[in-house]
This record gives C-alpha cells, sequence and structure tokens, in this order.
C-alpha cells in the first residue's frame, strides 16, 4: 500500500504508524514535498514504522517543472513498489494526478484522501472545478475526514457507496497526557501573565480571522483585566498586529512566536478558551488538540471541525467568520463562568476521543479494501 501526500504533517505520523502496523508493515508514504514554507513543523521521523520517500527535495515548494518531475518520480516509485491500493491526500498535484492514473491503468484501489469542505475559499476555475469532479466521480473511493468533506463530495458528484469516513484525527492520549503534566497557575504566575487566557494558535495571517480576533479582545479586556490572550505562531501579519495592540494598549496580548510540535500541549494546558475565528479552513486541527487538553473552542462556521467537534453551548460555540460582536460576546461568556469551562472541558475530551490516528487509520484502511464499516465500533475502540 503506498500513501502520497504533500508534506509531513507531524499530526499525520501517528496514523501512518498504525496504517503500516496493521497492513503488515507493507506501508510506503511518499511526500511530495519536505516541507511548507507557511509551516514551522520540525521534522522527526524517529519512530516511524512506515517507510518514506521524497519526491522533490525543495524545501520552499515546487513549481511546474519539479511538480512534474515528483510526478515522474511518482510513477517509477507505483512500478517498482506495485501496491495493491493508494490513499492519495488530495487532488491538486500533478504527482495525485499520475497516482491516479497508474491505478486505473493497472486496476488497483485508488483512495481520495480529502479534508475539504464546500465552504473553503477557492476560486478554481471552470476547468480546475471539472477535473475536480472528474476524479471525486471516478476514484474508487473517498476517505472523507468528517460531515462537511461528505457533504461536499457529494456536490462534486460522489456516490454514497464512495464514501468512507475517516475521521481528522491524531494523537490525542498524548496530548492529554502531557497536558495534565502542566501546573498553569505556577507557569502563568512564573510568567506574570494572568489567570484566565484565550489563545490562538496558528498562521498569522488575515485569512485566519486574526485581527477580528484582536478587536474582540479590544472590546473585552476593559471589562476582564485578569484576560489575556496567546498568540502562538508566526506569519506575515506579526508587525501588524503587534502594532494595533501598541495603538490600543493591549498590554496583555503575548505573542510566543512559532513553537515545536511536541511543546503544543503545554501553551493548551494553560489556555482557558482556543479561538478560531478564520475566514476559511479545510478542517481545523488545533480544534482537536485543544479538545484533547480539556480545552473548549470558538470555532468559525467555515471550518469542517465545527461541524464534528463543536455541540453547541456543550463543548464550545459556532462563530459567524468575521463577525467581532458575536466573538468578544461568546468570550466573554466562557471566561465569566468557570463551571460551564469546567463541564465544556470534560465535554470537549470526551467529544474528540472517536477523532483519533486509529479510527482515522481504519476508515482509510476500510477505504482501501473496500469493506464498510461500524464507525460506532470503532468509536469505543479508540475510547
Amino acid at each position: 500500500m503506498l500513501a502520497l501526500t504533500n508534506i509531513p504533517a507531524p499530526y499525520r505520523i501517528p496514523t501512518f504508524n498504525w496504517l503500516a502496523q496493521h497492513s503488515g508493515g507493507r506501508l510506503r508514504v511518499a511526500f511530495i514535498a519536505p516541507g511548507d514554507p507557511r509551516r514551522n513543523w520540525d521534522q522527526n521521523f524517529e519512530g516511524t514504522d512506515f517507510e518514506l520517500t521524497f519526491l522533490s527535495r525543495s524545501p520552499n515548494g515546487i513549481g511546474l517543472l519539479a511538480s512534474a518531475a515528483a510526478a515522474v518520480r511518482a510513477v517509477v516509485l507505483l512500478r517498482r513498489s506495485n501496491p495493491a491500493g493508494v490513499i492519495c491526500g488530495g487532488y491538486d498535484s500533478l504527482a495525485a494526478w499520475a497516482s491516479f492514473l497508474w491505478c486505473k491503468a493497472k486496476r488497483r484501489r485508488f483512495v481520495l484522501w480529502l479534508e475539504s469542505n464546500a465552504r473553503d475559499q477557492r476560486t478554481p476555475g471552470r476547468l480546475k472545478n471539472w477535473l475536480k469532479r472528474w476524479i471525486v466521480s471516478r476514484a474508487d473511493a473517498i476517505g472523507a475526514s468528517g460531515q462537511a468533506t461528505a457533504e461536499y463530495v457529494r456536490q462534486l458528484g460522489a456516490r454514497e457507496e464512495q464514501i468512507f469516513i475517516a475521521p481528522f484525527g491524531g494523537d490525542n492520549r498524548l496530548f492529554t497526557r502531557k497536558a495534565a503534566q502542566v501546573d498553569a497557575a505556577r507557569e502563568k504566575s512564573e510568567r506574570g501573565w494572568p489567570e484566565r487566557l484565550v489563545m490562538y494558535s496558528g498562521r498569522l495571517v488575515v485569512e485566519k480571522g486574526v485581527f477580528v480576533l484582536l478587536e474582540a479582545f479590544r472590546r473585552i479586556s476593559q471589562r476582564l483585566p485578569d484576560a489575556g490572550l496567546l498568540m502562538v505562531g508566526h506569519g506575515p501579519e506579526l508587525e501588524a498586529m503587534q502594532e494595533f495592540c501598541r495603538r490600543h494598549d493591549l498590554n496583555r496580548v503575548y505573542f510566543t512566536g512559532p513553537q515545536p510540535y511536541e511543546n503544543m500541549p503545554f501553551f493548551y494546558a494553560l489556555a482557558d478558551i482556543l479561538v478560531l475565528p478564520t475566514f476559511s479552513d479545510a478542517w481545523g486541527f488545533v480544534v482537536n488538540e485543544a479538545f484533547a487538553c480539556g480545552v473548549p473552542a470558538l470555532v468559525s462556521r467555515v471550518a469542517g471541525a465545527c461541524d464534528d467537534l463543536i455541540v453547541e453551548g456543550e463543548t464550545g460555540y459556532g462563530l459567524e467568520p468575521g463577525n467581532t460582536e458575536e466573538l468578544a460576546s461568546k468570550m466573554l461568556r466562557l471566561l465569566e463562568d468557570p463551571e460551564l469551562r469546567a463541564r465544556m472541558s470534560a465535554n470537549c475530551r470526551e467529544r474528540v476521543k472517536p477523532y483519533s490516528a486509529r479510527t482515522c487509520a481504519e476508515g482509510l484502511l476500510a477505504a482501501v479494501k473496500g469493506e464498510r464499516r461500524n464507525l460506532a465500533e470503532s468509536t469505543v475502540r479508540a475510547m
């Protein structure tokens, strides 16, 4: 079995490990590129149970010629390894299309692994839209990350028998365990941070709604002098965001800069709520991470995670993207009610359990084999 994906995202490694362990160790993962300049992920492949290959060595993404070369290398790899099936993460690369055509020519099972939803900001044009519909309708199976993705591929022409749910999941137990080891009160005190913290984790870019978040925090900051805003990440808007804070005397906004992935449970442990005010996001994996650490979330309704993980008033609240007033109101509601946050915290840990690396891998394996599975049974095992 071969898995083809864009870059080595750290939260995907546990899923690949599970697939390798339950497919007789016969899993090879081909990464189209070693990284993405917009991401700050450390590459650590210690403890991986699968073979891995890079189709390109360019550290800054790949252009058309390099993309074509990666597609050729993908075909060479397929011919040499001759897998029984291919799990392909997305359809936006020449390597993905090359693997699709190879599978069709060799009568191998092709599984399109997607996390997109219809609310993503995109302007694909007629040709790209036609190609997208064509590959979705002709894939042997779709590994859909959640409800929003399943509905999206139905709109693109996928038949019901093609769709397999592979819940977007990672190593929940690792995040839960690491967060539990943090003495949050002591750590905040040592850093001079206030008692209550709102957290944002991700790229500092306009499309993630970071200025909407800053404005909402400005509106509530006078009412809540013991609340702060923790901004974990990096991006091109950092200086503009810092200038916004200086202009409005927001002295309790803390920019941590980019953090290694293994350090993230520490920051979630300090947070009382997570905010993801994005204007476009296929899923929003930070919500999974926060929930594993018991942190409720306010999530833009465009993010796929909102459909699957947010239960209104139980694990958090959905947000209309760009609605500063709504965001400020819901932040206040949570920050001023510790009992509500405590109840939500317990609910979050339960809600995210089915969204694990194991259940994701089980869904993909079922798609490769063409076997329907009982998601409820997988959910019980994940717990």
